[in-house]
């Protein structure tokens, strides 16, 4: 059974893994399962991430890993071309940027603005998202997510910015991560599979949960992150499938 898998609060939170996910990981390598891991993570890029996972003891290539950063630069790359870029991002956004041929600029040169999580974001840089939101006419976010799950608790995510300039300028971002079909539709090609043969498993519903069903994917929701037991009586959309953790998910349906 092919698997789009979800990373923050699933496989590890922020730096730290989380044992069950790193174990299930290992289970799909050695039953030769097909699996993806999907990312709306803002700050690393394609490399980051691949070392993180080999710091875990994960052995995996580079194709099995679609994070929000690679997909929004091949997106803008594909529908625009090249572009002078203003971004609110860390060095793994400009990275994946820059390989695709962009040019990173300050606000007053931007053709297109994007906007990503910044662990260093100050009253300095809003002032040149809002300046550049005011005057480009492309406006990409990354992801739409308002929490992350940090190794300690929670912490904001793009949704903070999106919100922010939302509220100055009555704009919205074209978003490219998760709920978007733009990165699902990526991860359906690389799997190579029909929708309906896939399960995506993630620790939020409106990020993967609405993902996963707005192309007609099996979803579950696992525990380990965001999504907590007790709150599972308000959920907005019902996964298919809730598990403790990954290993608990991939033991039951393999």
């Amino acid at each position: 059974m092919p698997y789009i898998l979800d990373v923050d609060g699933v496989i590890c939170r922020g730096s730290k893994p989380i044992v069950e996910g790193v174990k299930a990981v290992k289970l799909l390598i050695d039953r030769g399962e097909k699996f993806v891991f999907v990312s709306n993570n803002s700050t690393r890029s394609r490399r980051m991430l691949l070392e993180r996972f080999r710091s875990f003891g994960l052995d995996v290539s580079e194709d099995k890993i679609i994070v929000a950063t690679y997909a929004t630069s091949i997106y803008l790359k594909k529908r625009y071309g090249k572009l002078k870029i203003f971004t609110t991002g860390e060095k793994g956004l400009i990275d994946e940027l820059k390989l695709a041929g962009h040019e990173i600029v300050d606000y007053e040169d931007a053709e297109c603005l994007v906007v990503a999580s910044n662990r260093n974001l100050d009253y300095n840089l809003m002032t040149k998202a809002l300046r550049c939101c005011m005057k480009t006419d492309i406006y990409v976010a990354t992801n739409p997510d308002k929490i992350f799950p940090g190794w300690d608790g929670p912490i904001p995510g793009t949704g903070m910015i999106i919100g922010a300039l939302y509220w100055m300028t009555s704009r919205m971002p074209t978003v490219v991560g998760k709920p978007s079909e733009i990165i699902m539709r990526e991860a359906i090609e690389r799997l190579g599979v029909k929708e309906e043969e896939v399960v995506v498993v993630g620790d939020q519903i409106e990020v993967d949960v609405v993902a996963g069903k707005k192309l007609g994917c099996k979803t579950a929701l696992v525990l380990s992150g965001v999504t907590k037991q007790e709150s599972l009586k308000d959920l907005s959309e019902k996964p298919d499938i809730i598990a403790k953790d990954l290993f608990q998910l991939v033991h039951e349906l393999l």
